[in-house]
């Protein structure tokens, strides 16, 4: 039997831009999902029908896309790596919030939920009881950013 759920990053983000969209307005389009993911409309409807075959979203020509509950899953667990990573880099990294957020893009794909977790869990750490208490944020800057 073959893995159908095998997911390029490509495939997740478009995952995580339709789970985006759903929050926002609970009508995705594919102008919207082209838009925020910087692709062509062809590119999305190639996406979509991908999907649709790995059975993550409900699509049909001029119908709202969905994500079916696998779907869903998968996109919430993207979306959380993404926020754990972009998070910790910002906090801990000191990361501006735009090079934070296009890092997170690239290490979400590669990281498992479980590891992400765990940024989450020391920057949470870190942030309540070390920088800004014990250390300085400048401190700080000069001990993670030392050669």
């Amino acid at each position: 039997m073959k893995n159908n759920l095998i997911l390029t990053p490509s495939m997740e983000d478009y995952l995580e831009s339709i789970l985006k969209m759903e929050i926002i307005n609970n009508n995705p389009k594919i102008k919207d999902i082209a838009k925020d993911l910087n692709v062509q409309m062809p590119s999305v409807i190639g996406a979509l029908k991908t999907l649709r075959g790995k059975e993550l979203v409900i699509y049909e020509k001029n119908t709202n896309i969905q994500l079916t509950k696998k779907g869903k899953i998968i996109a919430i667990s993207v979306k959380e790596r993404h926020e754990a990573i972009a998070f910790f880099l910002q906090k801990i990294f000191l990361f501006s919030e735009k090079e934070a957020q296009e890092t997170a893009c690239q290490i979400e794909h590669v990281i498992k939920p479980e590891t992400a977790k765990q940024f989450s869990n020391l920057t949470a750490y870190l942030n309540s009881n070390i920088i800004g208490k014990q250390i300085k944020i400048d401190k700080w800057s000069e001990i993670i950013n030392t050669n």
